[in-house]
């Protein structure tokens, strides 16, 4: 290895190459030295911090847990859960002795519509159905079989998707809702479908601009049975194209029919999978656009993560927690390159509903000293702040060689005190820092905001985040390592100090930090939009 990164204290690292000695010093604004052609520069690495602003009589719809894309500055959505009344839609109902699935996930949340909303202009979306959508097409694409289409009407009705847009497509994987959506009696199940929608075509489509849909690229789809997941993440390294990389499931879980205790009834994926997607098979018979799938080895410490067993043991056994685009340096090859970091995550083994506060580092093109394409950063602590899934935005500072990743609300406020072991909803915010080439990989954190959503200064209801997603805006520009990570010195260059790079929409809105259910003073879907702003000083 080129450095050997020794532990000074919390805060001090002292990194030795040969004769050269780097002192950095990982606080929120720092400075550090090295030598260069024996004269000493002095790097001075800037704070940055994260405000949001509210923007105000949002027009998007309400919607949690919902599937995503991006085609210039408008948003498409659909799936998740909505609203159809204030006491509509929302959190799980907990009570004891409840129907689990039918009363945690009632038909009368599902979201049947399909928007397209452009935050810059604040306009009423434009909208269709899903029955309009399969009306649409039988009329006006003949190139679809709607048997095939209405198989996979849940890729378009469901929760909590695995969802990666690379480039135009938006890549779908699992999901969870009722086996038969005209009959959710029969009982509910985590679906093994994986679906390829073309994000342009969908959105004219939408705008019912028929003559701009691109039809042989409008959709494709596939199962299978090694890609069965909700409540986790789907990633992407390799590039901006979906022909030079891979896809990763990462983390979640296999809700099965119903879970009427705590962690019964489900099966953590407890890995991540690897998957390349080939190119697409036409079958002129059937007329079905099948999507050809590939998956390799998982990534886990257990020999057989589909085991019953590994549940009570893998440190991936996570869902629903921060799942984040990373970046290490690569000794090996002299690189940087992307990775993912596993940040919190639900629950641990047993019923007491602990949270995970340590980190995973997934670097699938690296074997690290332990001989494993992960690292687990067992001294990393998030102390039960931001362990649900949120919104989160990372940065890269090339000049400090650090990566800095913003967690922004969601659920786990620290306190686990209360009435229920994890800790309730929150409007903090944490600020993770990496130093890509610490080797082992470690990261810190604090907390630098105790109410993003509001101007108090204490974590205060309503609550927000929880499920809600951050989607970049024209100012976003990303590092030349991965498209999901900005840039600093590209976006701030000389002169700039604060940048609004983009936008938190949706998730749960929660008026109590333990809500236990949802409901008119409990919680349900967001339609809120807020302005996120980065701002850079020294």
């Amino acid at each position: 290895m080129f450095f050997w990164l020794l532990q000074i204290t919390n805060q001090t690292y002292l990194i030795m190459k040969k004769s050269v000695f780097y002192t950095l010093i990982l606080s929120i604004s720092f400075s550090f030295f090295y030598s260069c052609d024996k004269k000493e520069k002095i790097v001075v690495a800037p704070k940055y911090t994260i405000s949001i602003d509210s923007v105000i009589s949002s027009k998007a719809p309400a919607l949690q847990s919902f599937t995503h894309g991006l085609y210039n500055d408008e948003w498409l959505l659909f799936a998740g859960r909505t609203n159809k009344k204030d006491d509509d839609g929302g959190l799980h109902d907990m009570r004891k002795n409840s129907d689990y699935a039918k009363e945690s996930f009632p038909p009368t949340s599902f979201n049947e519509n399909i928007y397209v909303y452009n935050p810059s202009t604040n306009k009423a979306p434009k909208s269709i159905t899903i029955n309009e959508m399969i009306a649409a097409i039988a009329e006006n694409f003949t190139s679809y079989n709607l048997d095939t289409i209405t198989k996979y009407t849940a890729v378009f009705k469901n929760t909590n998707a695995l969802v990666k847009q690379v480039d135009d497509y938006l890549f779908i994987v699992g999901g969870f809702g009722p086996a038969d959506f005209k009959n959710p009696k029969n009982g509910y199940t985590t679906y093994n479908h994986v679906a390829r929608i073309h994000i342009p075509s969908m959105v004219h489509l939408v705008k019912k601009e028929y003559s701009k849909v691109k039809e042989a690229k409008l959709f494709a789809f596939a199962q299978n049975k090694n890609l069965i997941s909700t409540g986790g993440e789907l990633h992407y390294i390799g590039g901006s194209t979906i022909k030079k990389g891979s896809f990763y499931l990462a983390g979640g879980h296999n809700f099965g029919n119903s879970a009427p205790g705590f962690s019964q009834g489900q099966k953590y994926v407890d890995a991540v999978y690897p998957f390349t997607i080939g190119p697409e098979v036409i079958n002129k018979d059937t007329i079905q656009h099948v999507l050809s799938i590939s998956v390799s080895e998982p990534i886990s410490d257990v020999s057989d993560p589909n085991g019953v067993s590994s549940d009570n043991n893998s440190i991936f056994r996570r869902r629903d927690g921060p799942i984040t685009p990373s970046l290490y340096y690569n000794s090996l090859e002299n690189t940087l390159e992307e990775s993912i970091a596993i940040y919190a995550g639900v629950f641990k083994p047993g019923e007491d509903l602990q949270a995970w506060n340590d980190a995973i580092y997934v670097h699938p093109n690296w074997t690290n000293n332990n001989n494993k394409l992960y690292t687990h950063d067992k001294t990393y602590n998030q102390k039960n702040l931001n362990v649900y899934s949120c919104p989160n935005l990372v940065a890269y500072d090339a000049n400090s060689k650090i990566l800095h990743t913003f967690l922004l609300g969601g659920i786990g406020d620290g306190n686990t005190t209360k009435e229920v072991r994890l800790s309730g909803f929150t409007n903090t915010g944490t600020h993770i820092k990496l130093y890509v080439e610490s080797n082992p990989l470690k990261s810190t954190n604090t907390t630098f905001s105790q109410n993003l959503f509001a101007k108090n200064t204490t974590n205060s209801k309503p609550f927000y985040g929880a499920e809600a997603i951050f989607f970049p805006s024209s100012n976003f520009i990303s590092t030349t390592v991965s498209p999901d990570i900005l840039d600093t010195s590209s976006v701030f260059g000389e002169t700039k100090k604060s940048v609004e790079v983009g936008y938190i929409f949706g998730g749960i809105e929660a008026f109590s930090s333990h809500p236990g259910t949802y409901g008119r003073t409990k919680s349900r879907a967001s339609n809120k939009v807020w302005k996120v702003t980065l701002k850079q000083q020294f």
